[in-house]
């Protein structure tokens, strides 16, 4: 005599175990162990992070004055008053008390940006063969 070993429902409980298992795995996703993105475009940082991004670029200009390279870095900001910016945080700097060298290279990289908007010929779009 043979007996069958399935349970008399059929197999629900692979159904259930299905459904449990994806409940457990959306808590455990969700709220133990979210995934936090940790990389953003530069135009969607705060403001604080917006100015230590300028300041870096500032720095890097000062180590090597490539205002191209430079003007390429900061323009991912999108702040679209890119030179105000850099003398506002530069007044900003000064009147906090902070480093005089790092005012100075966020002045000296708003000169050369400056000198690149006055100046087309600078960089062309379409450079001559």
């Amino acid at each position: 005599m043979e007996t069958d070993r399935t349970p008399s429902g059929g197999h629900w409980y692979l159904v259930t175990g299905l459904i449990v298992g994806l409940a457990i795995g959306l808590v455990v996703s969700l709220l133990v162990w979210p995934m936090v993105n940790r990389e953003a475009l530069p135009a969607e940082l705060g403001a604080a992070e917006k100015d230590v991004y300028r300041l870096a670029i500032a720095r890097s200009f000062a180590a090597n004055p490539d205002p191209l390279r430079a003007g390429s870095r900061i323009g991912l900001l999108a702040d679209g008053e890119t030179v105000r910016a850099l003398q506002g945080q530069a007044q900003t700097l000064v009147s906090l008390g902070g480093a005089e060298a790092d005012a100075l290279a966020l002045v000296d990289l708003a000169a050369a940006l400056q000198a690149l908007t006055n100046n087309p010929e600078a960089f062309p779009v379409n450079p001559a063969p």
